[in-house]
């Protein structure tokens, strides 16, 4: 049984009681959906795009949680019926902080994703618009609008255990989105676990980042390099006060400038 229970547990987890605790895998990845850094994808969700990169991820993984980053509206829709056609199907919630992007088809719409194992319904979206922008703006077409990036979050239940699965994709000009993230999330339920996973758009050593490393624990704070360039600002956190034990991987892929990071938390039962 001891060799058994060695067997089933994660890549860096120990077995025993340990093995017993709920545990949580988490996909995180910065799809680069409809930018000019990313010209094989320029909005597709066909072969050979990052979709199809993170179908095919999800159904190694089998992750309990997808928070996707930079993805347009068509591909967020793409991807959850390639993960059901793939055998891994995931629910989910989506907002846009952009609703002009050509690369992004009919609507426009390019912003962040949040899917899950378990429900979550289409009437409970917890979407909160950033206060503070940093006056960033999208020109396109010779018109110039505002975006409004914004955390977003999904109420569910993996596992069997109440979880809220969030993600963002912040402005490195407006380090107060950090602050707006950690105190959104201080209200949530402390007897729930927050998963919390994005592009900050911040190295390790940014002090704005403190903000948030003195609530979460990071999966695998020793990779420093989540991007194809060699710089870190890609993340994958959970509550500091549910964590028991936790690891991550680091894929890089030849097509993206952003790593998908693969990562799994051991909650207290």
């Amino acid at each position: 049984m001891a060799l058994l229970g060695t067997l089933l547990a994660l890549p860096g987890e120990k077995s025993g009681l340990a093995s017993r605790r709920p545990t949580v895998r988490v996909l995180q990845y910065n799809l680069c959906g409809a930018a000019r850094a990313c010209p094989w994808n320029a909005g597709g969700s066909g072969r050979g795009t990052s979709v199809a990169r993170l179908v095919q991820a999800a159904a190694q993984f089998e992750p309990d949680i997808v928070t996707v980053n930079e993805i347009c509206l068509t591909q967020y829709d793409a991807l959850k019926s390639q993960l059901a056609r793939a055998g891994w199907r995931m629910d989910g919630t989506y907002a846009s902080s952009q609703d002009n992007v050509p690369a992004c088809g009919r609507t426009g719409r390019f912003g962040e994703a949040v899917l899950s194992r378990g429900d979550v319904p289409d009437g409970r979206q917890d979407y909160r618009r950033f206060t503070h922008t940093g006056g960033e703006t999208y020109t396109n077409g010779g018109s110039t609008v505002p975006v409004h990036r914004g955390l977003l979050c999904a109420h569910t239940r993996v596992r069997g255990k109440r979880v809220v699965a969030c993600t963002a994709h912040t402005y490195s000009k407006a380090p107060e989105q950090l602050r707006e993230i950690r105190d959104w999330t201080d209200g949530f339920s402390r007897n729930v676990p927050v998963v919390l996973a994005g592009d900050l758009n911040l190295p390790p050593d940014a002090p704005s980042l403190s903000v948030l490393t003195a609530r979460f624990t990071e999966a695998d704070r020793a990779d420093d390099a989540s991007t194809a360039d060699g710089r870190k600002i890609d993340y994958l956190f959970a509550g500091r006060s549910h964590v028991r034990s936790c690891g991550a991987d680091v894929v890089k892929y030849r097509e993206s400038d952003h790593a998908l990071l693969k990562g799994w938390f051991r909650f207290a039962s």
